[in-house]
């Protein structure tokens, strides 16, 4: 019988190390402590343990591969690491697939818009680990729980989609809530604040507020604890219906284009 998860989800949360986020007996989500507050682009890294099996989201850039490493192997052997899943091909998202894929056999999942670009990492047989998602993505089973591939097109990648754990009901959302805050924190506290530190990435980054409608629409009616982004912090569950209206109304991209 599945005992009731746990969450962790304290704002005070240190950026720069790693945490449990979720638990219970048989599933683990884990934020990798990737924030390091330099100068550069900052990544949050996170790691789904489920039933012995692992799979990295969004695993960052060349530069962190270190730390990222030892920190997955307290709660997993990267041997056990079955998926590698990259929202988009940017380097502070997939810089490090190269390392992993050597000591790994692990699949990459990514939009098939970008499984041609994968050689440039300097692999061959792509078709034997590419996971390929088509447009409209899919559902994935993994140890105990449900991997829900959203479309999430051209926020701001043309292939890009979020991943719903449905055990966790946490919501990974790639581009889409991403922030650089003046200061460093994992779990946004002041939510009217933190929408002034999304708000110019946002309205650079994001496409069209039509494909923001898109995106909301269809996660709008999911169950969800958390939002979890690959940059800045994570939006727990009383901030969500916030953040989508405030999305759900943002003029971005070519809607502000004369």
């Amino acid at each position: 019988m599945k005992k009731v998860g746990e969450y962790f989800l304290d704002p005070n949360l240190d950026p720069g190390r790693d945490h449990i986020l979720y638990k219970d007996d048989e599933h683990m989500v884990i934020y990798l402590g990737t924030q390091e507050g330099l100068e550069d682009v900052d990544v949050n890294s996170y790691l789904i343990v489920s039933k012995g099996k692992g799979i990295l989201i969004d695993p960052g850039g060349y530069k962190i591969f270190t730390k990222v490493l030892a920190n997955v192997s307290k709660y997993i052997d990267p041997k056990d690491i079955e998926y590698i899943y990259m929202c988009h091909q940017d380097p502070d998202v997939a810089g490090s697939i190269p390392l992993w894929r050597e000591i790994s056999n692990a699949k990459i999942i990514i939009h098939w818009l970008w499984v041609r670009f994968l050689p440039h990492f300097g692999f061959e047989n792509i078709r034997g680990y590419a996971h390929e998602l088509q447009d409209e993505g899919e559902t994935l089973n993994f140890g105990a729980t449900t991997l829900e591939f959203i479309p999430a097109h051209f926020l701001h990648s043309p292939g890009h989609f979020t991943v719903y754990d449905r055990r966790s009901k946490f919501l990974f959302s790639g581009d889409i809530g991403i922030a650089f805050p003046d200061e460093r924190y994992l779990v946004v506290e002041n939510m009217e604040r933190h929408i002034q530190y999304m708000r110019p990435l946002h309205e650079r980054l994001m496409a069209s507020n039509k494909a923001l409608r898109l995106w909301v629409n269809k996660v709008r009616g999911l169950d969800i604890e958390a939002i979890l982004p690959q940059h800045g912090a994570i939006i727990p569950r009383r901030f969500v219906p916030r953040f989508l209206d405030w999305l759900e109304n943002l003029k971005v991209g070519v809607d502000l284009m004369r």
